[in-house]
């Protein structure tokens, strides 16, 4: 891309504000609107480098397809949570719903974020193929407080955002654009959020206004919080061009051994990476619906599987056991899997590299509403299910008068002879 196509076509980076009282995040939406600087990020100044006017000269200094700056869209979103008892009589908290509360945070009836994650829009058509995909799809950092003050709320938050990232279509770009998922932390002189959060409330309204202007506390330190989300958002796009581009000239030797060394390196990763792992092809598979590789089969399921609707967490106007499950979750990490070391991440299919699923040791919630731990899910709208191999060697031997209803195949596959 030329530098006057980078400067024309600005990329826009959402960033949500997540917050569990409308009011906060909507005081942190408006502190953001007024101040111009948390609007846009400079390239330039991420990298190391000094802010740069898109119109100086010093664009030459960007790498290809680098842009000058990225517009920040935020996303004001407030979470709502709830509690039910088990059948031990102990209260579970979860996640009711997380919702867009508008571009200012002062929607009383919020909206659902899957919007943003669908990408599909027309600049993705064949003839649009010249145009510049948005290098930050669906929604690239989110910002977490206002609130939120609990580990568990915000694993709770950050497992709801992956699994609706991985129901959705991520394969804008090439390069790892994972949403950056992080949690507002107190000052050095308080034990916890809560704590700080406390502190701001009992000061008086001059100070308040102090400390918003300083943004060292309350809202204003929450509105700095969200730009610094975004600039990480947008170094994971493009640091590793901007250091490449930044990196002296000399010790070209050295740096052509350690090449060679890197080039190396994943040779041992394929190798082990290429643990056995047995599909049965009599069970009903399941393979990746863009390459058609062979993911896993029943065998690999929980068993037994998870009760549906176990926890009524319903939409509004929902009766209890009306939801489905649209999500199929796995036993144990597979071989291709990479082990699922870290605590939750993506799952993407071995061959093509798409997204599938995702896992999370702390739980996530299926459509059904019931909360599964550890999860370990691919939505059925990532795989195609393959039937037995035996079956289809049947049904291929049915005369065609015979092949409806399929059910009748399957019922009497032990014996031909009874169709």
């Amino acid at each position: 891309m030329s530098t006057e196509t980078a400067a024309a076509q600005i990329p826009v980076c959402r960033v949500a504000i997540v917050g569990a009282q409308r009011q906060r995040v909507a005081r942190v939406a408006a502190i953001i609107h007024a101040d111009e600087s948390l609007a846009s990020v400079d390239t330039l100044a991420i990298s190391g480098s000094s802010s740069v006017d898109p119109s100086s000269s010093r664009l030459q200094e960007l790498p290809s397809g680098v842009p000058p700056q990225v517009t920040i869209e935020y996303i004001p979103c407030v979470a709502t949570f709830d509690s039910y008892e088990d059948e031990k009589g102990e209260s579970i908290r979860y996640l009711a719903k997380l919702e867009y509360r508008g571009p200012n945070g002062t929607l009383v009836n919020g909206k659902s974020l899957a919007p943003f994650f669908d990408h599909q829009n027309e600049s993705d058509d064949d003839d649009n193929n010249d145009e510049v995909q948005n290098p930050f799809p669906g929604i690239a950092g989110v910002a977490i407080g206002c609130g939120v003050d609990t580990d568990d709320d915000f694993a709770k938050v950050k497992t709801f955002l992956d699994a609706l990232s991985s129901s959705c279509i991520s394969e804008a770009t090439d390069v790892d654009v994972s949403m950056i998922i992080e949690c507002i932390q107190p000052n050095t002189e308080f034990s916890s959020m809560k704590e700080e959060n406390d502190s701001f409330r009992d000061m008086s309204d001059e100070k308040k206004r102090e400390a918003v202007k300083n943004r060292t506390i309350g809202p204003g330190k929450m509105a700095i919080f969200a730009f610094e989300v975004a600039e990480k958002a947008v170094q994971q796009r493009w640091g590793k061009e901007l250091l490449s581009d930044n990196k002296p000239e000399t010790d070209t030797t050295q740096d052509v051994t350690q090449n060679d060394a890197d080039e190396a390196a994943p040779e041992l990763v394929e190798i082990e990476e290429a643990a056995p792992h047995f599909i049965d092809p009599e069970k009903t598979r399941y393979a990746c619906k863009r390459c058609r590789s062979v993911l896993f089969s029943t065998d690999d399921l929980e068993d037994p599987p998870h009760a549906q609707s176990l926890h009524n967490f319903g939409r509004r106007g929902q009766t209890s056991g009306q939801g489905m499950c649209q999500n199929l979750f796995i036993a144990d990490p597979l071989p291709w899997m990479h082990g699922c070391n870290e605590m939750e991440g993506k799952l993407h299919c071995p061959k093509c590299q798409t997204k599938v699923g995702h896992y999370s040791w702390t739980g996530a919630q299926c459509s059904c509403g019931t909360w599964v731990t550890p999860a370990i899910l691919v939505p059925v709208s990532k795989v195609d299910e393959m039937k037995p191999a035996s079956q289809n060697t049947i049904a291929a031997s049915v005369p065609l008068m015979f092949a409806q209803p399929s059910n009748l195949i399957v019922q009497t596959q032990s014996s031909t002879l009874d169709l």
